[in-house]
């Protein structure tokens, strides 16, 4: 590393990259232009401070670029420097270039961040807007609450288990209004046994109250302008409720930043691994990257999905039969599910294309089609445009090879 005894004139309209490696009390800094490390730092963890260094350091510069690790801070300091006139990237961490180092310290890297920043290598978090991220915080408030319901409800089931009580299923389903009575009234041989019951039973119906009334919250948001419209694409889709919904318009944000598909599967983290080498392919797990709140209410709706689509279902069957279990069938559903909401999104149009693709009507007691539907010509519609872009060659009997529609 050089020591510069006059910066400013060492970086005087030329870029700076400048990485912080963010904690909770103190930021490490590091100042990387021209291929050279010019400062480093450790300051307290302020915004205004920040600024401070580097006005006085790099008042010169052309501009300063940041970028900093998604993590525990979220984008607070991304929207202040942003506020500030900078030019700042929150990159994730796991798609940061790995290296063999043996030693791992704060400085390095922050030097890491500032290196691959100038050398244009690391990816970049979409910042959702300060409103979204509130409403975003809702919906997640209420899953952190049905995760710690689940396990309550697993406590209690554990606890009459352990002492050889069951519920007689003729009684209708668990955790109704009937179930929960009985466990009111359930006997134990200790007394201490029904004190921890009671306990449980006192922490299940305040999550039950709170998730419901988080749910009206989701409810009221829902109707709100900005995304009533998208909110009521969705929902007309069969399987997808208020939850799925709303986590999916929050979550993602816009729908516009991924032009394709591959790349909408990969930020879902519902595209299978690949390791190849020479001609051997092998396909792993999915790669579990990316968004896991939207991967979570996708594979949840899609068991729903399943039994009103046809050709979701048609999916579903065809991978189960090839030997792997459901939950690999329902992830690849979830996926085309997720595809398919993207193209509501996108053309909110094309619902009623896609209900036609994948429903096929026939008269009443017969195998003719029934093309008298709402929809039935779109597909029609849809073969036109394809024919018109990819001309089919065909004979009759005599007339010669043309192309339709050729120009």
């Amino acid at each position: 590393m050089k020591y510069f005894k006059d910066i400013d004139n060492f970086v005087k309209d030329k870029m700076v990259y400048c990485g912080i490696d963010v904690h909770q009390s103190r930021w490490n800094l590091c100042y990387f232009c021209d291929g050279e490390v010019v400062e480093k730092l450790r300051i307290h963890g302020e915004s205004d401070l920040l600024n401070k260094h580097t006005q006085r350091l790099f008042g010169q510069a052309k501009s300063v670029k940041f970028v900093y690790e998604a993590g525990f801070s979220g984008s607070w300091l991304h929207r202040r420097l942003t506020d500030l006139g900078y030019e700042c990237i929150i990159t994730p961490p796991s798609r940061i270039p790995t290296t063999n180092d043996k030693v791992k310290t704060d400085k390095k890297d922050a030097e890491k961040l500032a290196r691959y920043l100038a050398g244009g290598l690391l990816k970049k978090v979409f910042v959702l807007p300060p409103s979204v991220e509130a409403d975003r915080q809702l919906i997640r408030l209420r899953a952190g609450y049905k995760i710690k319901m689940t396990r309550v409800k697993n406590q209690m089931t554990s606890l009459l288990h352990l002492h050889d009580l069951k519920w007689n299923p003729e009684n209708g389903c668990r955790w109704t209004k009937r179930f929960v009575s009985w466990l009111e009234e359930v006997e134990f041989p200790e007394h201490n046994l029904r004190i921890v019951l009671n306990q449980y039973l006192i922490e299940y119906r305040s999550l039950r109250d709170q998730i419901a009334q988080i749910t009206k919250h989701i409810r009221k948001l829902s109707r709100q302008n900005e995304y009533q419209k998208y909110f009521k694409i969705l929902i007309s889709c069969k399987g997808i409720g208020l939850i799925t919904a709303i986590t999916f318009l929050l979550e993602l944000g816009d729908v516009l930043r991924f032009p394709s598909t591959v790349q909408f599967g990969g930020f879902l983290g519902l595209t299978p691994s690949q390791h190849t080498s020479g001609d051997k392919i092998r396909l792993g797990h999915i790669t579990h990257e990316g968004n896991a709140h939207i991967r979570r209410v996708l594979i949840e709706s899609a068991w729903t999905v399943i039994r009103y689509d046809p050709f979701l279902r048609e999916k579903y069957d065809r991978i189960k039969s090839r030997g792997t279990n459901g939950k690999k069938a329902i992830v690849a559903v979830a996926r085309s599910l997720a595809i398919r909401l993207r193209q509501c999104l996108i053309h909110p149009r094309c619902k009623n294309l896609i209900l036609d693709l994948t429903t096929r009507a026939y008269k009443e007691g017969s195998n003719e089609p029934d093309d008298y539907g709402d929809v039935g010509h779109m597909t029609d519609a849809l073969g036109y445009i394809v024919h018109r872009r990819f001309p089919v060659k065909f004979r009759r009997e005599g007339i010669p090879k043309v192309h339709l529609w050729a120009s």
